[in-house]
């Protein structure tokens, strides 16, 4: 695996228009735990892992960093932060780990917890 060079791209790259959509959808999905059924946050984690697994990449990145086939999202802004993950683990973290975490998230919070959901499907 190939070290994603961020540094190529300039600040409207970075920080253009598909940052913010992207910045948006992650924040929607971190919440998710809290807004919608655990079942139904397994079935989009599941689509997510789908995804990558079908086109090598979320679909966004592919878009916003084109020149980079294997680009994480937040990977460039970690290390422009001072945080010092190597690639492989920020890719494996953010695109399998953090996710799984969300839906043990939600099955604490629903099931164990049961607190409820802002919509719930049923």
């Amino acid at each position: 695996m190939s070290e994603f060079d961020y540094q190529k791209y300039n600040k409207k790259t970075l920080f253009g228009f598909f940052f913010w959509i992207h910045l948006l959808l992650e924040f929607i999905f971190v919440s998710l735990p809290f807004l919608i059924p655990w079942w139904l946050l397994a079935v989009l984690v599941g689509l997510l892992f789908l995804q990558f697994k079908i086109f090598g990449n979320c679909l966004i990145n592919k878009v916003h960093f084109r020149e980079d086939d294997d680009a994480v999202f937040l990977y460039p802004y970690l290390k422009m932060l001072g945080i010092n993950i190597s690639y492989p683990k920020a890719k494996l973290l953010l695109r399998y780990i953090l996710p799984i975490i969300l839906v043990g998230v939600a099955i604490i919070w629903q099931v164990i917890l049961q607190k409820g959901v802002v919509w719930s499907v049923v």
